[in-house]
């Protein structure tokens, strides 16, 4: 039995596992810093959900133009001729709404994420215009006659 003593690794060993260590960091800074796929996921179906509930706001003004009145639901909106999503795009559950006043209404979704988060307030604009916590949140809105 003859023990091997003064066995030397060579180099590109070290060199491997120094790429690999340097990799497996910047994959981890880069979850930290972005969020999990999932965490995007959810921030960029927010985003969805704010661009599709200001295009109902903006039906519910051109209705209100036309008709004098706001819809007595969403339903109201088909016949707009504006092509609308009336539901999440994700569990496709309807967005709900509910008139408050002759002028006001709320808009309401589920939201995966919140816009008090630094991030999610840097990637888009309509934070600042339609901010909410994550779960069920609803907007009051006042109808614009354009």
């Amino acid at each position: 039995m003859s023990a091997r003593v003064g066995r030397r690794v060579p180099i590109g060993w070290w060199l491997a596992i120094a790429a690999s260590v340097a990799v497996i960091a910047t994959v981890v800074c880069a979850l930290v810093v972005m969020g999990s796929p999932a965490q995007q996921r959810r921030v960029e179906l927010d985003a969805r959900q704010i661009e599709e509930l200001g295009a109902i706001s903006r039906a519910i003004d051109v209705y209100v133009t036309q008709n004098k009145k706001l819809p007595a639901s969403l339903g109201d909106l088909d016949g707009s001729g504006q092509w609308l999503s009336l539901k999440d795009p994700d569990d496709h559950s309807p967005y709900g709404y509910a008139t408050s006043s002759d002028t006001t209404y709320q808009l309401c979704a589920v939201f995966g994420s919140s816009t008090q988060a630094a991030d999610v307030r840097d990637r888009w604009a309509g934070a600042e215009e339609w901010p909410h916590p994550a779960g069920r949140h609803c907007f009051d809105r006042k109808a614009k006659k354009n």
